[in-house]
């Protein structure tokens, strides 16, 4: 019960500022003129600035394990999933057009940020935040490389997609902490960098949920009832045996184990339904696809962290 709790007490501040931004934007605090200008700050300079405040001199990241290997899995994941929602893709919504392509790359794509960095951090600690960010170079490439082939065929596209800040942001800090640059930066420009960093999921969480309110308007879901339980069945159950079965089998850090048991407990993420607007796919299917996993989540977060950190033999923060 006691590991229950601590792991709720880490999910519920994430869910419950999305709420905050809901309501924000249902009485018109948080307008939908801001979202791009917040995204845009958020994502070019606030995301950079965490993932280099937490790569940059960690001694977890030095180790080569934790630099080659957690790009190849997080690559590997989303094409799994990927590949299991593209089996499913014409059963779930009953066609091989734009709506089965979009499922299919929903399901693959989990909540790779803005809920696992918080969650990280409070249950393993920085190393593991700092790994999740090296992860995350595999998930971006496979998003934007697979996703957007699986959508709309253009390859030249999709890797322009791939070079975007919190991307670069992350291989230059893996630079700077391989190369021991970092001793040189001035502390007052460290300071600022972890100032900045500390702003970037409130305020990413904030407009995500105000920006859920205008999607959820978009959704019929009593008439999506095979899409919902087929993603809830495949997202949230099939997708974590696999990805916590994977993580005792490969030679991973702990660090590595404890990311992929994050990852594996994760929803469908937001991103897709940006996705499929860019490149025509179906957003109502992406956006059905990511709420109902994050609603039956707040539910199986806490038993998937448990059940895989036994499995693992993983201990949380205080045990």
């Amino acid at each position: 019960m006691a590991e229950i709790i601590k792991v709720l007490s880490a999910v519920l501040p994430v869910f419950l500022i999305t709420f905050l931004g809901y309501q924000f934007r249902r009485i018109n605090w948080l307008t939908q003129d801001a979202d791009e200008s917040l995204m845009r700050v958020a994502m070019n300079v606030l995301l950079p600035c965490l993932a280099f405040s937490k790569i940059s001199g960690n001694e977890a990241i030095r180790q080569p394990e934790n630099v080659w290997l957690p790009p190849v899995v997080g690559f590997g994941s989303i094409a799994l999933g990927m590949a299991v929602g593209w089996l499913a893709r014409r059963y779930a919504t009953g066609e091989l057009g734009p709506k089965a392509r979009t499922y299919a790359i929903t399901i693959g794509v989990f909540n790779f940020g803005f809920v696992p960095i918080p969650l990280s951090e409070s249950l393993f600690g920085t190393n593991a935040v700092a790994v999740l960010f090296v992860f995350n170079v595999g998930t971006l490439l496979a998003m934007w490389s697979l996703g957007v082939m699986l959508l709309h065929g253009d390859w030249s596209t999709a890797w322009k997609k791939i070079l975007n800040a919190p991307f670069l942001s992350i291989v230059f800090a893996l630079i700077v902490n391989a190369t021991g640059l970092y001793v040189y930066i001035p502390e007052v420009v460290v300071s600022s960098i972890e100032m900045l960093g500390v702003c970037a999921i409130p305020i990413s969480i904030l407009t995500m949920g105000a920006m859920m309110k205008d999607y959820i308007a978009e959704c019929e879901f009593r008439s999506a009832f095979r899409v919902c339980w087929t993603s809830i069945l495949l997202r949230m159950g099939l997708l974590p045996v696999l990805m916590i079965a994977t993580a005792k089998w490969l030679p991973c850090s702990i660090e590595l184990q404890q990311v992929m048991l994050i990852q594996a407990s994760m929803p469908a993420a937001m991103f897709p339904i940006l996705i499929s607007r860019m490149y025509g796919g179906n957003p109502v299917i992406a956006t059905q696809v990511a709420i109902a996993t994050t609603l039956v989540s707040l539910a199986t977060i806490p038993l998937w962290l448990r059940a895989g950190a036994a499995f693992l033999n993983l201990k949380f923060i205080g045990q």
